[in-house]
């Protein structure tokens, strides 16, 4: 069996880790990232420093971001399986934009205190 980044990889897929710290792990994750699949509809009506909601579609994902009950655009994270974890356990999660150039959306991912 190999491993990517400490996740053994079972059957074609990847297995997430326990998370130690439970709880205070996740109101402590914080993930900068651009996202995918930018709809840029969607992206016109957004402005830098918008705090928009996080969810998972499904318990394995993807995970969205949204504006106005549309998909903004789409995580993609080495700490995504993490960020699946928490959310599946109960967190909830916003994305306040940093940053956007023509097509790049920049987010930063806080738990909701």
């Amino acid at each position: 069996m190999s491993g990517i980044s400490g996740y053994p990889v079972v059957g074609g897929g990847v297995v997430p880790r326990p998370i130690d710290g439970g709880g205070d792990y996740c109101q402590n994750l914080v993930i900068r990232t651009n996202l995918s699949s930018v709809d840029s509809e969607v992206l016109s009506t957004t402005n830098v420093d918008d705090v928009l909601p996080v969810v998972a579609e499904g318990i394995d994902g993807p995970v969205r971001v949204m504006k106005d009950g549309r998909v903004l655009g789409t995580v993609l994270s080495g700490l995504l399986l993490e960020l699946l974890n928490c959310i599946n356990g109960g967190t909830e999660y916003v994305a306040k934009v940093e940053k956007i150039d023509g097509a790049i959306c920049q987010v930063i991912i806080t738990a909701v205190k």
